[in-house]
């Protein structure tokens, strides 16, 4: 937290300029948008929009984008293709940019290829999926921008997050994004209260070490360590059963 992002006239700035790039964004778009329209490809042409990453602006008293909370890790996902993707369709559950390859091929009618995602076909139409949704990202520098070789870690259902750190000066966040969109209030960590979410951590840590093993994360070894080496109760899970 730096409290030169308290100011209010600064954060006016900062948001001035961002939604001026914003709007320069989204006059492109149109335009693309109007071209394969005036070309006659409008029809055939799967369109995606996404970013990279967020931007706190003076959310948390941040800036920047290299932080866990929503305004940072939270991307746009925009999908465009007439006659296949229903205009107006919203999906809310939480997807990563590793499904976009996979999706890519389906709305191509290319056969499956390897991949560490899946496509994002049958949430788009609907079909509600058989295990619970999450994405996963990373970040391997600390807050004065060095690197930290093992990266933090955050896991993103579509409730609860999980934020798990690496720097000495930071701590493991729980956030109920359902009853706390903003990310005020961490479950564990220093809360007194931390045991009445013991169960909800547990699952939370199990996915990301299941997420690890699955893509062949060449952290995996170090992650679990750091879990069953944590001497409160909730991290002594059993996540390889």
């Amino acid at each position: 937290r730096r409290t030169q992002f308290q100011d209010p006239e600064l954060i006016k700035y900062m948001i001035s300029n961002y939604y001026g790039l914003v709007k320069e964004c989204d006059d492109w778009v149109g335009k693309i948008l109007g071209t394969l329209k005036d070309l006659g490809l409008e029809q055939n042409t799967l369109v995606i929009f996404t970013s990279d990453h967020g931007e706190m602006l003076g959310s948390h008293g941040m800036r920047e984008k290299n932080v866990f909370y929503e305004e940072s890790v939270r991307v746009p996902l925009m999908l465009r293709m007439p006659g296949k993707i229903a205009a107006g369709t919203v999906a809310d559950a939480p997807v990563d940019h590793l499904d976009l390859f996979a999706t890519i091929l389906d709305y191509m009618g290319i056969s499956k290829r390897a991949s560490d995602g899946s496509s994002l076909r049958s949430i788009i139409e609907g079909v509600v999926p058989k295990n619970e949704k999450y994405a996963v990202s990373e970040w391997n520098y600390d807050l004065a921008g060095n690197n930290i070789n093992i990266p933090n870690f955050c896991l993103r259902t579509k409730n609860w997050k999980l934020m798990m750190s690496r720097g000495t000066k930071t701590i493991d966040c729980l956030f109920d994004l359902e009853n706390d969109p903003h990310e005020m209030n961490n479950l564990i960590g220093k809360n007194k209260e931390k045991q009445r979410y013991a169960e909800q951590a547990n699952e939370m840590k199990s996915l990301l070490l299941n997420y690890m093993t699955n893509v062949n994360h060449p952290y995996i070894k170090e992650i679990s360590d750091k879990v069953l080496a944590e001497e409160t109760p909730f991290w002594n899970i059993p996540f390889f059963s």
